[in-house]
């Protein structure tokens, strides 16, 4: 017998379950957070030049690209500059994590809709994803200041994780129906 269509809807239980406790942690620790999230991100990403600078060193000398090696040295000092200078850091994360925000927002605003005719507390979804994308607008452009910045990311963490957490149990609740009819 196939397996039904929406496969896995555990995975996105766990994600909100995550989410929820990130933004826990935030909520305690909110400058420290966002910190800590730049200087782990520079960390990586200075670790990731020095990778590719390894790669080229080890790599037979016709397979060697310099372009490669040149790409592992800028971004060597891109992580060095990110490390220098956290506050730019935090505001690059603010940037990618408001992008992040609006997309999550539409899939959630997508999600409930569809999800609608099946569930009927799947406007909480919607409500979501339009908080979602209000957040981000506030983080892209910068509408908040300090540490409520970071408290405003965790509220938005709180909201996707639980969002996801519906968006899960809608899923399995679907599935379970077309197993019960035999659909599948």
């Amino acid at each position: 017998m196939p397996k039904p269509i929406i496969r896995k809807w555990w995975l996105g239980l766990i994600q909100g379950i995550v989410l929820i406790i990130l933004s826990i942690y935030i909520f305690n620790n909110p400058l420290n957070a966002l910190k800590g999230i730049s200087v782990w991100i520079g960390i990586l990403i200075l670790f990731t030049g020095l990778v590719g600078i390894v790669s080229w060193v080890a790599a037979d000398r016709d397979k060697r690209e310099y372009s490669s090696l040149l790409w592992s040295f800028l971004t060597i000092a891109f992580g060095i500059v990110m490390l220098l200078h956290l506050f730019t850091t935090i505001r690059i994360i603010e940037l990618l994590f408001g992008l992040w925000m609006v997309f999550l927002g539409l899939h959630f605003i997508e999600q409930g809709i569809v999800f609608m005719k099946h569930q009927s507390l799947r406007w909480i979804t919607v409500i979501a994803g339009l908080l979602c994308i209000f957040a981000a607008v506030v983080l892209i452009f910068d509408l908040g200041t300090g540490i409520g910045v970071s408290l405003f990311i965790g509220v938005q963490l709180l909201l996707a994780g639980i969002a996801l957490v519906f968006v899960s149990v809608a899923s399995k609740n679907v599935a379970d129906r077309i197993m019960r009819r035999g659909g599948y």
